[in-house]
């Protein structure tokens, strides 16, 4: 009935939740950074093509890998906590809106073909935001792709072609929103998704516990019992040891008949709750049928084993109306699971002929 209550903790003191929500973020920022880098194949292919001096391209590729570095850093020095959203997301998604703002000013011959790339990092805003944020993204990208216009021709007004720039931004005003839009429908049904699957893996959880526990008493029931038993019989096979203790209520019957059936399920509820209380997380107790109950002890002897049964059987004794008999037996080598149950039931009625309320060991 015991359980490992804690995670288990891995490096730098890190929960395995913990260390998964880090690398999803990792690799966030390095799916942005991948998303930068077409950018500056863009930017590299134009400087090829003699569209933009190299220079203006070599600029832009450095102040591309500064920005992925810095948001690199950020989550792997934990400086990203500090955020409301750790992923950075809006922060990568603005921060690559104004740098691909500021290379157009820069690169005029290649601005109608970078300008598509605002849908790009858009789309991976749109993996994670919610269409509000979207929206304001959306409004920053063209307030900085208007700003760029705007000093682009004051520096350019003798050569800039002012009605295809007036279009490009056109096009822009009922792109960009209507994407925030449908990225936002996006995120919501991958959100929905996300929250069914959990829904789902909580309801098979508690098919797995109906299904491996005893309705009664919220132990463990036979089925798993018997698995665990065989588990551990393999597990000892490789080395370590086994002890089992079968445990019985002695004179239930007497306790239905006397005080009714919902008296005796209170009893096996209080003996159930007793018999759990100090056990490890290794151990495995449960209730095996009717008012009997088995304990599985992993690497413990008879010995360490008459200890555990002798402290469940004073505390059950002192506790409650009931006393209980108890049967210990210390799996042999290559012994099957039938016969060492077998020898600690045998343990068992010694104990109830001796005179009940007794712990009796399988030599």
């Amino acid at each position: 009935m015991s359980k490992v209550l804690s995670g288990p903790i891995g490096e730098g003191g890190l929960s395995a939740s913990a260390r998964a929500g880090e690398a999803v973020r990792v690799g966030g920022v390095l799916m942005a950074a991948g998303t930068a880098l077409l950018v500056c194949l863009a930017l590299v292919v134009c400087a090829f093509l003699d569209l933009l001096p190299w220079q203006a391209a070599v600029e832009g590729t450095a102040g591309i890998a500064t920005l992925a570095a810095l948001f690199y850093l950020m989550v792997r020095t934990g400086l990203n906590l500090r955020f409301g959203d750790p992923s950075l997301t809006t922060e990568q998604t603005a921060a690559a809106i104004l740098f691909l703002a500021y290379i157009m000013y820069h690169t005029p011959s290649a601005r109608e073909a970078l300008t598509m790339f605002y849908l790009v990092v858009m789309l991976y805003g749109a993996l994670r935001l919610s269409a509000a944020r979207l929206a304001v993204l959306s409004v920053l990208a063209l307030a900085a792709h208007g700003a760029m216009l705007h000093f682009s021709y004051l520096r350019d007004e003798d050569y800039m072609d002012v009605d295809a720039a007036l279009t490009e931004f056109a096009v822009l005003m009922v792109a960009l929103p209507w994407f925030a839009a449908m990225g936002g429908y996006v995120n919501r049904l991958r959100t929905h998704l996300g929250e069914s699957n959990r829904r789902l893996e909580d309801a098979l959880e508690r098919i797995r516990e109906i299904a491996i526990r005893d309705e009664l008493t919220g132990t463990y029931n036979r089925r798993f019992l018997m698995e665990s038993l065989a588990r551990e019989l393999a597990r000892t096979a490789r080395g370590g040891g086994l002890s089992v203790c079968v445990i019985d209520v002695d004179h239930f019957k007497a306790v239905n008949d006397r005080l009714g059936h919902a008296a005796g399920d209170g009893v096996l509820k209080r003996v159930a709750q007793i018999a759990g209380r100090g056990l490890r997380g290794i151990d495995v107790f449960g209730r095996f049928g009717g008012e009997e109950f088995l304990l599985l002890l992993p690497d413990t002897d008879r010995s360490g084993a008459s200890v555990v049964a002798e402290r469940i059987r004073a505390a059950v004794a002192a506790e409650t109306p009931v006393t209980v008999t108890v049967g210990v037996a210390q799996h042999a080598r290559d012994e099957a699971a039938a016969a060492v149950l077998a020898r600690a039931d045998e343990a068992l009625y010694r104990g109830k002929a001796l005179g009940r309320n007794k712990v009796v060991v399988q030599g």
